[in-house]
């Protein structure tokens, strides 16, 4: 039974009987991927503050093929995110994230640049001081062309243009020319342009419907967030 030393993005933890916790993590060698973690709610457990969702981390694990669950043996931080766990609207974006990751994704199938993708957008996160949509929004985009579902911006519909089509981000979304720009900036390589752009709250309410049903349209249950039915509760986690 190998035994393998990773770095991970927890995407999901679940407590297990009395003092162990079940956790999904990203990893950057093995894909998605599920473990436990015995005993790491005992006050005594040298490292299972570590375990928390979101958390970027390094995790000794015994990997064996022929088990859902495997056994973890260590972990500690990464980087810390203290920036993200203090701020309701910084936390509800990084839920989003990881929540997307984990509803597009399957067990086992390595993707080396998924888990840079999220890995570096958790930092963004961490590190923005405005415009925290923003990372989502180029998260999103990014994430979709990782995937194969590529959305080309200069196809989008026109608010002023009848256009018919089965999908239903087609039907549901009309873009102005202020929508379109900011996407284009958005999907673009330049960290600073995309940072420092300034999006309308009309805007941000279009663009999350656009992605939303854009999602919908390609993978099952990932359309719909309950990250954000939750944070809009103000019920955290």
């Amino acid at each position: 039974m190998p035994i393998i030393q990773t770095e991970a993005v927890i995407l999901k933890c679940s407590n297990y009987r009395e003092t162990s916790k079940i956790i999904t993590f990203f990893t950057n060698s093995h894909g998605k991927i599920k473990c436990i973690a015995k005993g790491v709610r005992n006050s005594r457990s040298r490292w299972g503050g570590a375990l928390q969702t979101m958390a970027l981390v390094k995790i000794i694990f015994y990997y064996k093929e022929t088990r859902t669950l495997h056994l973890i043996s260590g972990a500690e931080h990464l980087i810390t995110l203290n920036s993200i766990y203090d701020d309701f609207e910084k936390m509800q974006f990084g839920y989003r994230m990881i929540e997307l990751v984990n509803r597009t994704t399957a067990e086992y199938q390595e993707n080396t640049k998924i888990y840079n993708l999220l890995a570096n957008s958790l930092q963004i996160l961490e590190s923005a001081t405005k415009n925290y949509v923003n990372v989502l929004f180029n998260f999103e985009l990014r994430l979709l062309e990782l995937l194969g579902y590529n959305i080309n911006i200069d196809m989008l519909p026109d608010e002023n243009v009848e256009i018919k089509a089965q999908n239903r981000y087609f039907y549901e979304n009309r873009f102005s020319s202020g929508d379109q720009k900011a996407l284009e900036v958005l999907s673009g390589g330049n960290f600073n342009t995309m940072m420092a752009l300034n999006i309308s709250k009309q805007q941000v309410f279009a663009l999350e419907k656009f992605f939303e049903n854009y999602l919908r349209d390609h993978f099952e249950h990932a359309g719909f967030s309950n990250a954000k039915k939750v944070f809009n509760s103000q019920d955290l986690f």
